[in-house]
């Protein structure tokens, strides 16, 4: 088939761990003929589920994009992790698609998950689907889990399709857009007359239904009040409008797992879901915030959204084309780095395989391989434009651990597999802290970090350490000080001579180092205050109570003596530094923690239970607020020394239902007992390193 914009339908599937979100797309790739049998997740044979890591743990860790084709569509789906430590798959994801079908338990209802992408879909306006799943289960209920979104998102939810029976007595679907009932029959779905004694119920939800779709189009609207209702297409393009602008979220239901409801939820995503003709991706332009259009008549324009490394092809770069088209052969300019790369081919994935097509279109979704200047978030064009696409909104994260290993060989490898990682999945860091000399990893949860070290410790055989990671304290001043000093060496040569006095006063919090030069009359030459300024630096580095770097202070050089012989920068900057730390002893040093805004998102249940930990943590609770769907947002401002541990103490706190972000706000003094741990463990470590030398 030829692809155009217009035929090409890109989708998301979302929802909490555990609601059958890869069985459904195994289902659906069944039900197209892309496969042919239907894998369990317990058979670790499913399309979307491959890599090793998923298939031991049984549950999704990147999104996996499936595309085909059914009739004349092309489909672009993309399974989605449910665990929230995995969120920035779900946001590439997101990024890429025009829609999203979040997957609900039919016997546990909405779930903590549910809530959180649910916020995240409002956020970005993305119109969405529902599909309740497990109908099959017993305790499953149709009509309670409808409620429950609609109590949890005050949305208008508009049933499409509808159980006949639940749990032990569920049989099929009915669609209320074509008045049949949907059976199950040998694994297959026979369609069927609606039973008598559900008629009266899908009548009174198919006249809800084309209500519903008449809303979505004005010229609907004015047929419908004239003729008293639509026929199935008219309908069809109504729930298509309406779908298109989020007016209303259309909901199905069925059980994945045995194949039913599966071509109605089919039908719906070919003749429903929006395409991303008419569509449009946010840019930044001139520092700007603005909107690009899907064009397929522009030339070439389009941005890399994921980063996949493939053991037998290597890097995999997934491009979403905006405008023109991306063909085998093709040069492209990465903007991010002003380079360029030829494509040699293009490539669609149906999970891991990857499948050489002719090209990709505006709207479409290209694979291509082994481009090494392709990152996560690069804009790419045939040539120089005045725009970049928007990057990524990725959360900070919000996990820590200091790592190392048993020799510099394997600490050298772990280092290259941990960069890599990074790549990859931009929610990880890895970072190092030369303050306390760690290696610091960083990801969204404990899960999220054990998961990427198990499979290096597995896979690789090295032997990684991990340890909480130490907090970046800093030093400052409270009062004024001075002091002076004569730096006086003598060599074979030249000695060295320098003669330095200094004044130091405290800063405002945040303003970090002021330097001036007061000196008069020549006591210092000019060629030599560049290096009374870096004696200060040299000397702030270093700290006084506990190594800590010293913030938030003014040096003022007032006078000083210099020899015609002897005097050099370099005497000068050990004079500096040596008058520094003299005066420094006189300046009322403190101890400054850094302060971390917290943002906690609990169910209710949960508030009085967070709010008595907060102030076990010296936190200082700023507001709180319900953001809808049973979920209260809790603003506080919290030393970071108290947050080290904190995502798997929410955890357990909430049953694993809390999220929380968190952003560097401030350093604030401490004192007392805690400031006398801090420098206690500090000295403890300086001793340590020197009898290691």
């Amino acid at each position: 088939m030829s692809v155009s914009t217009a035929t090409i339908r890109n989708l998301s599937v979302v929802g909490h761990g555990g609601t059958g979100k890869t069985t459904l797309v195994e289902h659906i790739l069944y039900a197209a003929g892309v496969i042919d049998k239907p894998e369990t997740v317990e058979s670790g044979r499913t399309v979307s589920d491959f890599l090793p890591e998923e298939i031991e743990n049984r549950f999704s860790i990147k999104t996996a994009l499936s595309a085909f084709t059914w009739k004349d569509i092309k489909i672009n789906l993309f399974d989605t992790p449910g665990a929230g430590d995995f969120i920035g798959e779900v946001i590439s994801a997101f990024r890429a698609s025009d829609c999203a079908l979040m997957v609900v338990d039919a016997k546990s209802g909405v779930q903590i998950e549910t809530i959180k992408l649910w916020r995240r879909l409002d956020m970005r306006n993305m119109p969405r689907m529902v599909f309740i799943n497990k109908i099959e289960l017993d305790n499953a209920g149709y009509d309670k889990t409808v409620e429950d979104l609609k109590e949890r998102f005050h949305k208008t939810f508009i049933p499409v399709t509808i159980p006949l029976g639940e749990g032990t007595d569920y049989r099929g679907v009915i669609n209320l857009l074509t008045m049949k009932a949907h059976v199950m029959d040998g694994g297959q779905e026979k369609e069927v007359d609606i039973p008598e004694e559900y008629r009266e119920a899908a009548e009174q939800a198919h006249l809800e239904l084309i209500e519903a779709a008449a809303e979505g189009d004005d010229e609907l609207t004015e047929k419908y009040f004239e003729a008293g209702t639509l026929t199935i297409e008219e309908a069809k393009r109504g729930l298509a409008e309406g779908l298109k602008e989020n007016k209303f979220v259309p909901v199905l239901c069925g059980s994945a797992l045995l194949h039913s409801g599966i071509n109605d939820l089919f039908h719906v995503i070919n003749e429903i879901a929006p395409s991303p003709e008419a569509l449009s991706e946010p840019i930044l332009r001139n520092g700007e915030e603005d909107r690009l259009p899907v064009d397929p008549n522009a030339p070439f324009c389009g941005y890399v959204f994921k980063t996949f490394y493939d053991q037998f092809s290597g890097k995999l770069s997934f491009i979403k084309v905006v405008q023109g088209s991306l063909t085998p052969g093709a040069e492209v300019l990465n903007l991010s780095e002003q380079k360029k790369e030829r494509v040699s081919k293009v490539f669609t994935a149906i999970g891991k395989k990857l499948v050489e097509t002719s090209g990709a279109v505006a709207g479409d979704i290209a694979v291509v391989t082994k481009a090494d200047s392709l990152r996560t978030n690069d804009t790419l064009a045939v040539q120089e434009i005045d725009f970049r696409f928007k990057p990524l909104a990725l959360p900070q994260p919000i996990f820590s651990l200091a790592i190392g290993t048993d020799s510099k060989k394997e600490q050298d490898k772990l280092g290259e597999l941990l960069h890599r990682e990074a790549e990859e999945d931009l929610t990880f860091t890895l970072t190092y802290n030369p303050e306390t000399k760690e290696t610091v990893i960083s990801g969204m949860g404990e899960l999220h970090i054990n998961m990427i070290l198990n499979k290096i410790r597995e896979k690789f055989k090295i032997n990684v350490h991990t340890k909480t990671p130490e907090v970046a304290y800093r030093e400052t001043i409270t009062k004024p000080a001075s002091a002076e000093y004569t730096h006086k060496k003598q060599t074979g040569g030249h000695g060295q001579y320098a003669r330095v006095v200094m004044e130091i006063k405290p800063l405002p919090r945040g303003e970090i180092f002021a330097f001036h030069n007061a000196i008069h009359g020549g006591a210092i030459s000019k060629n030599y205050i560049p290096g009374v300024e870096k004696g200060v630096r040299e000397g702030m580095e270093a700290g006084i109570l506990a190594g800590y770097p010293v913030v938030d202070l003014e040096a003022t050089v007032v006078d000083g003596k210099e020899h015609p012989v002897d005097s050099s920068e370099l005497a000068f900057k050990i004079a500096a530094r040596e008058a520094l730390k003299d005066a420094l002893t006189r300046a009322g040093c403190v101890l400054l923690e850094p302060i971390m805004k917290l943002t906690v998102f609990i169910e209710e249940q949960y508030l009085g239970d967070i709010l008595s930990d907060l102030s076990g943590r010296r936190g200082k609770v700023l507001g709180q607020k319900p953001i809808g769907g049973g979920i209260v947002e809790v603003d506080a401002l919290v030393p970071q020394a108290e947050l080290l541990r904190y995502a798997i103490d929410l955890k357990s706190m909430t049953s694993g239902t809390g999220s929380f972000e968190i952003e560097f706000s401030h350093y604030e003094p401490i004192s007392g007992r805690i400031a006398e741990e801090v420098i206690k463990r500090a000295q403890s470590r300086q001793e340590e390193v020197k009898a290691g030398q």
